[in-house]
């Protein structure tokens, strides 16, 4: 239930933060595949790449710091257990997606859905993004990229935290708490902020 809640917090930020940008989100610009999934609508696992796994970390009281992402899963200090992610096709047995279903469906499976996550892949600013949004609903809640970049002269990775639906960067975090602390209010110039 605690997972629900601060999804559902991260996708009111997002609206509202869309709502006040002014930008619209085009329902053209993520293509899912029309795969049918299992009876939740998961086709399969999603794997995240080998570079944005690991711990990573942040000084903002927002942004869920630290989060831990592993092969499958990701996990916030702010959720608590991990969340499986999963790629998301129709239903089996429908012609819909999960967020498509009756309302009574999507409860009685919510149990299902507050342990997972869908997962898609998405382009913004000329970069790569993993889109992270509720099975059993349309709307995506944030998007992560990871980026190399220079930091006092030393290549350090960085992973991003942008709202979905516009790709402006909200959150930064780093491989340990010291270079969160030094850089955490670095603004870099390859990445667009909000």
């Amino acid at each position: 239930m605690k997972r629900q809640k601060i999804i559902t917090l991260l996708a009111a930020a997002t609206i509202t933060l869309t709502t006040v940008s002014g930008v619209a989100v085009n329902d053209g610009q993520q293509v899912q595949a029309a795969a049918k999934g299992n009876k939740y609508g998961f086709i399969k696992l999603y794997t995240f790449p080998k570079s944005y796994r690991g711990t990573w970390y942040n000084t903002s009281f927002l942004s869920g710091s630290p989060i831990t992402i592993r092969k499958t899963s990701f996990g916030a200090s702010i959720i608590g257990n991990h969340i499986n992610g999963y790629k998301v096709g129709k239903v089996k047995g429908t012609n819909k997606y999960p967020w498509q279903m009756s309302t009574s469906w999507q409860d009685a499976n919510s149990d299902i859905f507050n342990k997972n996550a869908r997962i898609t892949e998405k382009t913004m600013h000329g970069s790569k993004w993993i889109v992270i949004g509720m099975v059993n609903k349309k709307a995506q809640n944030f998007a992560f990229t990871v980026k190399t970049e220079v930091l006092n002269g030393k290549k350090q990775t960085v992973l991003f935290r942008a709202n979905a639906s516009n790709g402006l960067v909200t959150h930064q975090y780093f491989s340990s708490q010291a270079l969160a602390q030094k850089y955490g209010q670095h603004q870099f110039k390859n990445v667009t902020y909000q």
